[in-house]
C-alpha cells in the first residue's frame, strides 16, 4: 500500500529540499571505475533519512562508507571518544590485504545544497553544485582537506555489543566518572524511554579516558550499560552521540535497527524524524528491516542488488515488494482470491513478472466461498490489501454475491456495499473461464497447433470436444486428445490467451496495478 505521509514528513521533506544553508548531501555518483563492486552509482538524498536495503554483499555498506567520506572537518570539530580523527577517509573503510589491489582509477562526484559556493564547488543549478573525489591508477586520493567542513558521525554494529562484553569496558568498570552535564541529559532519556516504555527517572553520561558508559534510575532501580540490553545500550549511545555534536551533521548508521524489537524500531524512527527537524541532522543507514522501511516515504527507500555484475538501485521500491526480494516469507504486497486453479493459472500466465512477485494468489473454492472470505475480512477490520477474482460468469449475479457477504458480515458498516465493491473484480468473458479459454483459442488455430503439438487438421475438432465436454470438464477432455497432463494442457492455452488476447486480460491488470500503486 502507498505509504500515508506524515504531518511530520511533509514537514521534513519541505525542509530538506529547502535548506541551503547546512551543506546537506543531495547526491552521489561514481562517475568512473569500481569501488567494491559498486559502479556507476547515482542515488539521490530528497528527504533527511534515506534507508538501503539489499541482500549481504549488494553494497550498503559502502554507500555508507562513501557518504562518511564526504566531508572533512576542523580538529575542533566533533569526533567519536575513540576516533583519533574528526573526519573520515577511505582508508577507514576501504582496508586490503597485501594479496589485494586496492580501488583505483576512481572518480566520485559528492552534490551538496549550498548558499554559497567555494572555490572548489562546482555549481550545477541554483543552489546545488558538487566535488569529485578522485584516485588515478596507482595514485593516491586528492586531498582531503579540500573537502567541505561538517560533523560526520558513523556508529557501526559494534554499538550493540554489551558493555559486559567489551574488554575495555570491564577492564575500566570502577573508573567511569560522571562528567559535567551537557544539558541534554532528559532529551536523550525521555526519547529512549519513549521508544522502549520505560520511565527513566535520571540518566548520566560517565565517562573514561575514551570510552563512555550510560547509567540510569528507574524508581529505586540504578543500573549502568553493564546490565542493559544491547537495543537500551544502542539507543543511549545514538541519542547521545546526535546531542553531543549539536546541530547539522550527518549520521550514517549501518544496520539501524539493531537490538530492537518491531515496535521499538517504529517508536524509534518518529523520534529520528523529531530529532532531524529539531537539530538539522541528515542520516543515511542501512536496514534488513521491513518495519523501517515501512517507516520512511517512497524517496526514503533504496533497494540496492547486482544484476549481471552491474549495480541496480531501485528507488521509491515499497516494503513488502522489497523484502520479497529478500526472500522473506509472507510479503506479498496483495492477496488475490480465485475460484479455482484455472483462474490461477490464466492469471499468472497473463501478468509480467515484476507483478507476479508481488501478489499472492490463493485459490478459495468456489464464489460463494469468496464473497465468506471476504465478509470475514471485514468483520476482522483486516487492512491487508485483498482483491476477490470472481469467474466471468459471476458479473450476472454480482448482487447475490453482495447479499450473501453481507450476511456472512452479521452487522456489516454502512459502507459495506462500497468496501465489497472495491474489492471485487472479474475474468474477462461472461462464461466460466474453461469455457472462455477454450472459445478464444478457436479464433487462433494456428498458434494452439504450436502449443499443443497437434496436427493443423485436428485443431478446430480437439478445442471442440472440449467445450462439449462439460462445465470445468474442458481441459480434462481435451488433454486426452493431445497426450498431456491436463495441467500442462491448461498452461500451454493459457500461454496462447497472453500471446493472442492479452488486451482483454488488461483491466484485472490495471485493477492490480492500482491496489500496489
Amino acid at each position: 500500500m502507498k505509504y500515508r505521509e506524515s504531518k511530520l514528513d511533509k514537514d521534513l521533506r519541505q525542509w530538506f529540499v529547502n535548506d541551503y544553508s547546512k551543506r546537506l548531501l543531495r547526491r552521489i555518483n561514481i562517475t568512473e571505475g569500481t569501488i567494491r563492486g559498486l559502479s556507476a552509482l547515482d542515488v539521490s538524498f530528497d528527504y533527511p533519512i534515506t534507508a538501503f536495503s539489499g541482500v549481504n554483499g549488494s553494497g550498503k555498506s559502502t554507500i555508507l562508507a562513501l557518504a562518511c567520506c564526504a566531508y572533512h572537518n576542523t580538529k575542533k570539530g566533533f569526533k567519536l571518544p575513540k576516533r583519533k580523527n574528526s573526519y573520515y577517509t577511505f582508508s577507514d573503510f576501504f582496508l586490503q590485504h597485501t594479496d589485494e589491489v586496492p580501488p583505483q582509477g576512481i572518480e566520485i562526484k559528492y552534490w551538496f545544497a549550498m548558499d554559497n559556493f567555494a572555490k572548489t564547488v562546482f555549481p550545477d543549478g541554483k543552489g546545488l553544485g558538487y566535488q569529485s573525489r578522485k584516485k588515478s591508477q596507482g595514485g593516491k586520493w586528492n586531498n582531503y582537506d579540500s573537502r567541505m567542513h561538517k560533523n560526520v558521525v558513523f556508529l557501526g554494529i559494534e554499538r550493540i555489543v554489551p558493555h559486559s562484553e567489551r574488554s575495555q569496558s570491564r577492564s575500566y568498570s570502577k573508573s567511569f566518572k560522571n562528567v559535567q552535564l551537557k544539558g541534554w541529559e532528559d532529551k536523550v532519556k525521555d526519547a529512549v524511554g519513549y521508544i522502549l516504555g520505560k520511565k527513566y527517572d535520571s540518566y548520566l553520561h560517565l565517562e573514561h579516558a575514551r570510552y563512555s558508559l550510560p547509567v540510569v534510575t528507574v524508581g529505586d532501580l540504578t543500573y549502568s550499560g553493564f546490565n542493559m540490553g544491547a537495543g537500551e545500550n544502542a539507543l543511549f549511545e545514538i541519542f547521545s552521540t546526535i546531542y553531543s555534536c549539536k546541530a547539522n551533521t550527518l549520521l550514517v548508521l549501518d544496520e539501524i535497527e539493531l537490538g530492537l524489537h518491531a515496535k521499538a524500531q517504529r517508536l524509534f524512527m518518529t523520534k529520528l524524524k523529531e530529532l532531524c527537524k529539531e537539530t538539522g541532522t541528515q542520516v543515511i543507514c542501512t536496514t534488513h528491516s521491513k518495519e523501517i522501511f515501512q517507516c520512511l516515504p517512497d524517496e526514503a527507500r533504496y533497494f540496492i542488488e547486482s544484476v549481471g555484475g552491474k549495480t541496480k538501485l531501485t528507488p521509491g521500491i515499497s516494503p513488502d515488494f522489497a523484502f520479497s526480494k529478500l526472500g522473506a516469507k509472507e510479503t506479498a504486497e496483495l492477496d488475490l482470491f480465485v475460484e479455482d486453479e484455472v483462474a490461477r493459472v490464466l492469471i499468472q500466465a497473463c501478468l509480467p513478472s515484476a507483478l507476479r512477485a508481488r501478489i499472492k494468489i490463493s485459490v478459495i473454492g468456489s464464489a460463494t466461498a469468496i464473497a465468506k472470505q471476504l465478509a470475514a475480512l471485514h468483520v476482522r477490520g483486516e487492512e491487508r490489501p485483498t482483491l476477490a477474482v470472481f469467474d466471468g460468469d459471476q458479473r450476472a449475479l454480482k448482487g447475490d454475491n453482495l447479499n450473501h457477504a453481507r450476511k456472512m458480515a452479521e452487522n456489516p458498516s454502512k459502507d459495506f456495499d462500497v468496501w465489497f465493491s472495491e474489492r471485487t473484480s472479474y475474468l474477462p468473458g461472461d462464461t466460466w473461464p474453461e469455457a472462455w479459454i477454450v472459445q478464444k483459442c478457436v479464433e487462433v488455430p494456428k498458434l494452439v497447433e504450436i502449443a499443443l503439438g497437434l496436427e493443423e487438421d485436428r485443431v478446430a475438432e480437439v478445442l471442440e470436444y472440449g467445450l462439449q465436454a462439460g462445465k470445468h470438464n474442458e481441459f480434462f477432455e481435451i488433454s486426452s486428445h493431445v497426450g498431456l497432463e491436463k495441467n500442462h494442457t491448461l498452461q500451454h492455452l493459457c500461454h496462447v490467451i497472453k500471446l493472442a488476447f492479452l488486451d482483454q486480460m488488461k483491466p484485472l491488470k490495471e485493477r492490480i496495478e492500482s491496489f500496489l500503486d
